[in-house]
């Protein structure tokens, strides 16, 4: 017995000493690796030595992002197809670089050359404002998937779909069996999903179905992630886009799911969002976005890439100027969150947001504050009810310092809103994929564009009057003195920031 009770000492001691070399481990890679992050290193910490084995899991999972050499290794094929599309051997990707150059927002003299426009060319150093657009908006998958259907059918090169999520669904099969049609039929068809996103039809072998012995149709997931490798989990290719013939692209907020079909769904499974179709001068750069994360994707050689049925000449097809924004480690790093830091610091009236999650780190919140304390009006709208709780909890732990400072938040009602947008003094907006949460701003690959001038801004500022209209405003008393469990509730969820 004596024997038993020393061995099991034993075991005991020899469990805490391994327990506490794990955590030591794990306690020196997230202050080597999460020194620029305070908040997230304290989270990480607390969750690893309050819960050791579950926490040690947790952060295998979620924390390691492997966002620097990931990061590299994306850098690297975007630098290359970069230095191809320099290179003057290149002649379709010269000619359309040529024909480029003529719609290349410049000012003439400074007076002309709005302030905001100057601080978004220091900052984001691979993008232009390009003249010559016409933006649609598009309301829902309702409006949103006839309209891609009806274009991919005229479509007479190439069809470049990249989609966070492409669900095994009504909808998803029916694009991609009309993709797959388009590919039998001579176009070239190439498809970008992201692993983490699509897992449901990846569980499902959706993509197994499509595209056997079809030579033109090409599917490839973004940043794969396996049991080797789980951390690449954090790494999502969060991009909506389609590029038709290099003449006409979607790109917004909407995924390939009936979700966003309101005949398909009843009202509490339905998901509100917006999406654009674009035309101009705008698709080519688009058109670029796509083609590197297929070189990242593929190994396809640039010069295989850059063919001119791609890119065709750009035509002016409206009066909006757009910048095109992909930002994600080794491509325009927090990029989007540069833009919105300049909506901050730039606006003069108002600056309107609508999104889904919000849930950003201390300084967008200071800045924001900053612009309202210089007479900003600051309103967001984010959905009454989340489709996920404990994002919805770590949002209403920010009201109160939000409302104290002045800004004014509505929540929208009805079905959950996934709409992303920004409109500011109603000169320029922005849209995309990108939420206002440090998932978007630091991990994720997001792909958004700016405008300017054109009858899209009034468009877009009469949909965040809707949204308003259909949304209740939150007010100071209601979200004080809330009751102790709530509270901790909250607080709880908001120290999860750093990975929701």
């Amino acid at each position: 017995m004596f024997e038993s009770i020393h061995f099991d000492a034993l075991t005991t001691i020899f469990l805490i000493f391994v327990d506490i070399v794990v955590c030591a481990i794990v306690a020196i890679h997230i202050v080597l690796n999460k020194h620029g992050e305070p908040q997230a290193a304290i989270a990480w910490l607390i969750i690893v030595f309050s819960f050791p084995i579950a926490g040690t899991l947790l952060y295998i999972l979620f924390g390691i992002n492997k966002m620097y050499t990931r990061g590299i290794q994306i850098k690297i094929a975007h630098d290359l197809v970069s230095s191809h599309k320099n290179n003057p051997d290149h002649q379709p990707i010269n000619r359309y670089l040529a024909e480029q150059a003529k719609f290349i927002l410049k000012p003439e003299n400074q007076g002309d050359y709005p302030t905001y426009c100057m601080s978004l060319d220091r900052l984001l150093h691979d993008t232009v404002p390009l003249t010559g657009n016409r933006i649609e908006l598009l309301l829902d998958g309702t409006k949103v998937y006839p309209k891609m259907l009806e274009e991919i059918e005229k479509a007479k090169n190439s069809i470049h779909l990249q989609s966070f999520i492409i669900m095994h669904d009504v909808i998803g099969k029916s694009i991609l069996s009309r993709l797959e049609a388009k590919a039998a039929a001579g176009i070239k068809v190439k498809i970008i999903y992201d692993k983490f996103g699509s897992t449901k039809a990846l569980a499902s072998f959706l993509f197994r179905y499509f595209g056997r012995k079809i030579p033109n149709f090409e599917m490839r997931p973004f940043s794969p992630f396996n049991l080797k490798s789980p951390w690449n989990i954090q790494l999502r290719n969060h991009r909506k886009l389609l590029v038709i013939d290099g003449k006409t692209a979607f790109i917004g907020g909407i995924n390939i799911s009936s979700d966003n079909v309101s005949a398909l769904n009843s009202p509490n499974h339905y998901i509100h969002d917006l999406h654009c179709m674009i035309n101009g001068p705008a698709v080519g750069e688009l058109q670029i976005s796509f083609l590197r994360d297929w070189h990242y994707v593929s190994s396809t050689h640039p010069a295989h890439l850059f063919i001119e049925d791609n890119f065709p000449v750009p035509e002016k097809c409206g009066d909006s100027v757009v910048r095109v924004i992909d930002t994600g480690p080794g491509q325009n790093h927090e990029a989007i969150e540069k833009v919105f830091f300049t909506a901050f610091s730039t606006a003069q009236q108002y600056i309107w947001i609508m999104t889904p999650y919000f849930i950003p780190d201390k300084p967008f919140i200071k800045m924001l504050c900053t612009a309202v304390a210089r007479g900003v009006e600051v309103r967001i709208i984010v959905p009454h009810k989340n489709n996920h709780w404990y994002v919805q909890y770590a949002m209403q732990s920010l009201y109160e310092n939000l409302l104290e400072s002045g800004i004014r938040i509505y929540e929208k009602e009805g079905v959950f809103s996934h709409a992303k947008a920004m409109i500011v003094d109603g000169s320029w907006a922005l849209m995309g994929s990108s939420n206002c949460d440090v998932r978007s701003f630091k991990l994720n690959f997001e792909l958004d564009f700016a405008v300017m001038q054109g009858d899209f801004l009034g468009m877009l500022h009469s949909q965040f009057q809707r949204e308003m209209s259909e949304s209740k405003e939150v007010l100071l008393e209601n979200v004080l003195n809330k009751k102790l469990p709530r509270q901790i509730l909250e607080n709880t969820c908001s120290l999860l920031t750093p990975i929701l």
